[in-house]
């Protein structure tokens, strides 16, 4: 299994509150992502340090090739565009996941 990790802090003076809110609508349209197999939100919860990042977005597929397509889809291209008014130091990064345990 193949998943894209994406993490980001919030832009400066943005209202966490109202960025909830889109953040709910954010992922409802993430959600119809071609391929996409599972999909997790995680807040950071130890954020003392700005320099921490605020979410961590977990896109889960079946294979590299499937990733790849998702991500290059018009609807992954605007829902990373709107998400970048918002955030900052947006970081996605693939992996390949095994599971041990």
């Amino acid at each position: 299994m193949f998943k894209a990790v994406c993490m980001f802090k919030l832009k400066e003076g943005v209202d966490e509150k109202t960025f909830e809110n889109y953040f709910i609508k954010h992922v409802e349209e993430a959600k119809k992502l071609k391929n996409l197999k599972k999909y997790t939100v995680a807040k950071i919860k130890n954020n003392e340090d700005s320099s921490t990042f605020y979410r961590i977005n977990e896109l889960y597929y079946e294979s590299l090739p499937e990733l790849e397509e998702s991500f290059s889809s018009n609807l992954a291209k605007d829902a990373t565009d709107d998400l970048l008014k918002w955030v900052e130091d947006f970081k996605c990064i693939i992996v390949e996941e095994k599971i041990v345990l």
